[in-house]
């Protein structure tokens, strides 16, 4: 099989090559998709939550170069561990961006601000009122 890359000559100097830039928007979107993939997270929203559009999880992301920090509200189902929930939303939220973006993470802060009952099988999946 033939190399197809090509060389270092014809694309100039690592450094001189170009910037790759990755908003806040796009961070905020990995950082939501880590969130919702995590055992125990629960998507809510109820009240006037439902119309000003704060529906959980949420995430605020700041991008600074190539750094990143985000903070995570949540909601989890009961009986769940809540050390146990935060730390896997932490740990993916950081795997996420670091290996889709590429971006160092200073941090993520997770916070706990609803404890749902559990679900029963004829309402998995659906946003709880």
């Amino acid at each position: 099989m033939a190399d197809t890359a090509l060389p270092e000559s014809v694309l100039g100097e690592p450094g001189e090559r170009g910037t790759l830039t990755i908003r806040d928007r796009v961070a905020q979107k990995l950082v939501l998709e880590a969130t919702r993939g995590t055992p125990g997270v629960r998507q809510h929203a109820g009240g006037m939550d439902k119309l000003t559009g704060r529906e959980l999880p949420r995430a605020r992301v700041l991008v600074s170069g190539r750094r990143v920090r985000a903070k995570v509200d949540i909601a989890i189902e009961w009986p769940g561990s809540l050390s146990v929930i935060g730390t896997a939303v932490r740990d993916n939220v950081r795997a996420q961006l670091e290996s889709v973006s590429g971006l160092d993470v200073d941090g993520v802060d997770v916070s706990i601000v609803s404890v749902l009952p559990a679900s029963t099988n004829g309402d998995a999946g659906r946003k709880v009122q």
